[in-house]
C-alpha cells in the first residue's frame, strides 16, 4: 500500500473535521494560558499596566506546579479520594484565575508586590497543575490516533491565541487570560465530568514496569528541557529583538512546523505506533539545534527553529503519556504527574541555567556553535541511553504475555485496591462480559483489542481480517452490549456502565 493510501485509510479512522471539538478547545485554552503567563522567565506582560512580571513569579509558580504533579504521582493511593471531592475539581480553575489576577496586580504602584507574587505563584502553580492532570486523565479514554492528531492542533491554537492577545490593551489582556483557565476548567470538569466516580477503573491495569518507564520518560524530558532552556536563553541574548517579538509570530510558525511533523509521522509512516514518530522527532530536534548557529543574526528564523524543536518534543511527550495511559489502562494522574512534572522541571532548570550561562555574553560564533553542539549531544544521549526505542518496544508486553501477573510498580497485591476492594484482571473481566452478553470467540478477541486502544485498522492487520469483517464484529459487540461509543464500552468492561 502506498503512502497516499495509508494516509487516506488512517484519516478514515479519525476525520480531520472531528478534531475540532470541545476537548481540543479546552486543552488549547489552558496551553494558551501557560504561553501567556509563563513561556519563559520575565516574558509575561499580562499585568494591568503592561509592566513585566518579576522572574521570581515564574520560578515560584513552576516550583509549585512541579510539587503538585510529583505529589500526585507519589501518593497515588489517595488520588481517587482526593480527585473524587468536588472542592478539588473546583480548586483548579478558581486558583488559576485568582492567581492570574494577583500576578497582574503585582506591578501596580504601591501594591504589596511580594505578597501578591507569592500568592499568585502558589495559586497558579497548584491550579494549573490540577487542570493539567485533569486533561491527562481525560485523554486516557481517547483513541491514541485521535490524541496524536488533536494534541499538535491544540498547541497550534494556543500559539494563535497567544499572538492575538499580544495586540490587545493591558486591561483586556488580563481579563481574557484570567478567563482562559475558567473556560478550560468548565469544559474539563463540568462538560466532560473528569474524575467523576463513574469513570473510576474497576479492573487492574496491564503489566508494565511503571516506575522504570516513568523515570526514563521523565529523565529524557528533563534533559532535553535543560538543553532547550539553555539554547533559547543564549540565542535570545544574541538577538536584537525584544522577548515578546522573539516569541510572538515565531511561536505560531513553530506550531505549524510541529503540526506538519507530527501529522506526517502519524499519517505517512510505514509502521504504526509511537516508535517511528519518536525516532523522527528526536532526529529533527538534533538538526534544529545544529542549525541555530547558522542563522545567528536572523532573529525570526532563529526563534522559529528554537521554538519548533522543543515545542514538537512537548507535543510528543503529551502524546506518549496519553498513549501509555490509554493502552495500559493506567491512572493519568500518576503517569502525567511524573512525566509532565519532569518536563516542567526540565524547562525550569534549563531556564535558570541559561540565565547563568548568559552572564558570559556576548558570545563568540565558536562558543555559540559549542552550545548548540552540547544541546545536540544531550538529545542524542536521551535518545540512545535514557529513553530509547527498545523501551518503547518492551512496553508492548501485556499482562497476558507476563503470566497474568498484573502488578505495576508501586502496587500491592494484584487483586486488591488501596481500599481493599477486590478487582479482576482485565482479561478476566473481558471474558466475564463476553459470557454475560453472549459474544462469540472472534467478537471477544476484537473487543479486547479495541478496548486496549487498538484502532480498527490495527486490529485488521493483527488478525489478518478485512476492514468490513472487523467493522461488522465491532457493530455486533456494540449491539449486544447496548453501547454507542468506545467510552460506554469501556465503562461496561470496567464495571461502571
Amino acid at each position: 500500500m502506498g503512502m497516499r493510501e495509508k494516509a487516506k485509510e488512517r484519516l478514515q479512522e479519525v476525520p480531520l473535521i472531528s478534531l475540532f471539538n470541545l476537548r481540543m478547545l479546552g486543552f488549547a485554552l489552558i496551553r494558551a494560558w501557560v504561553y501567556l503567563m509563563f513561556l519563559g522567565a520575565a516574558t509575561s506582560v499580562v499585568t494591568w499596566n503592561g509592566d513585566p512580571l518579576p522572574p521570581a513569579a515564574f520560578l515560584g509558580s513552576t516550583l509549585c506546579l512541579c510539587a503538585l504533579l510529583f505529589s500526585c504521582a507519589f501518593i497515588r493511593k489517595y488520588n481517587v479520594f482526593i480527585t473524587g471531592t468536588k472542592v478539588f475539581r473546583i480548586a483548579g480553575p478558581i486558583c488559576t484565575c485568582v492567581g492570574t489576577l494577583c500576578l497582574a496586580s503585582a506591578t501596580l504602584p504601591d501594591a504589596p508586590q511580594v505578597l501578591l507574587c507569592v500568592l499568585g505563584a502558589v495559586t497558579t502553580g497548584i491550579g494549573s497543575g490540577i487542570i493539567d492532570l485533569g486533561y491527562g486523565d481525560l485523554y486516557r479514554a481517547v483513541q491514541p490516533m485521535r490524541t496524536t492528531l488533536e494534541a499538535p492542533l491544540a498547541f497550534l491554537l494556543a500559539a494563535v491565541v497567544y499572538l492575538a492577545v499580544q495586540f490587545l490593551p493591558p486591561v483586556a489582556d488580563v481579563l481574557i487570560v484570567a478567563a482562559l483557565p475558567a473556560v478550560s476548567g468548565y469544559i474539563l470538569f463540568v462538560h466532560f465530568q473528569v474524575w467523576s466516580p463513574k469513570h473510576e477503573f474497576a479492573v487492574l491495569p496491564f503489566k508494565i514496569h511503571l516506575g522504570a518507564f516513568s523515570w526514563k520518560i521523565g529523565a529524557c524530558a528533563c534533559l532535553i528541557g535543560i538543553a532547550d532552556g539553555v539554547v533559547r536563553a543564549v540565542f535570545l541574548s544574541t538577538s536584537d529583538t525584544t522577548v515578546q517579538d522573539f516569541y510572538r509570530f515565531p511561536l505560531v510558525w513553530a506550531g505549524i512546523i510541529t503540526l506538519v511533523i507530527i501529522y506526517g509521522c502519524a499519517l505517512f509512516s510505514r509502521e504504526r505506533g509511537f516508535k517511528p514518530m519518536y525516532r523522527t522527532v528526536m532526529f529533527i530536534m538534533a538538526i534544529f539545534f545544529m542549525l541555530l548557529p547558522v542563522f545567528t543574526g536572523h532573529s525570526e528564523i532563529e526563534s522559529i527553529i528554537g521554538l519548533a524543536g522543543y515545542g514538537t518534543f512537548n507535543v510528543l511527550i503529551w502524546i506518549l503519556l496519553a498513549d501509555i495511559t490509554s493502552t495500559y489502562r493506567l491512572s493519568g494522574i500518576m503517569l502525567f504527574g511524573m512525566g509532565w512534572g519532569m518536563v516542567t522541571l526540565g524547562v525550569l532548570l534549563g531556564t535558570q541555567l541559561g540565565q547563568i550561562v548568559c552572564l558570559g555574553a556576548p558570545f563568540s560564533p565558536q562558543l555559540l556553535s559549542l552550545i548548540a553542539l552540547l544541546a545536540t549531544v544531550a538529545i542524542l544521549i536521551s535518545y540512545m541511553f535514557v529513553f530509547s526505542e527498545s523501551d518503547l518496544e518492551s512496553m508492548a508486553t501485556s499482562e497476558e504475555e507476563d503470566g497474568g501477573k498484573a502488578v505495576t510498580a508501586g502496587q500491592g497485591h494484584p487483586s486488591e485496591t488501596s481500599d481493599g476492594v477486590r478487582r479482576q484482571r482485565f482479561q478476566d473481566r473481558c471474558n466475564d462480559v463476553a459470557s454475560q452478553f453472549g459474544l462469540t470467540e472472534r467478537e471477544t478477541e476484537i473487543m479486547v483489542l479495541f478496548a486496549k486502544g487498538r484502532s480498527a485498522a490495527r486490529i485488521q492487520e493483527e488478525l489478518f481480517l478485512s476492514r468490513g469483517t472487523v467493522s461488522t464484529h465491532l457493530r455486533h459487540v456494540y449491539q449486544k452490549l447496548d453501547v454507542h461509543s468506545k467510552q460506554e464500552l469501556l465503562d461496561v468492561i470496567e464495571g461502571t456502565g
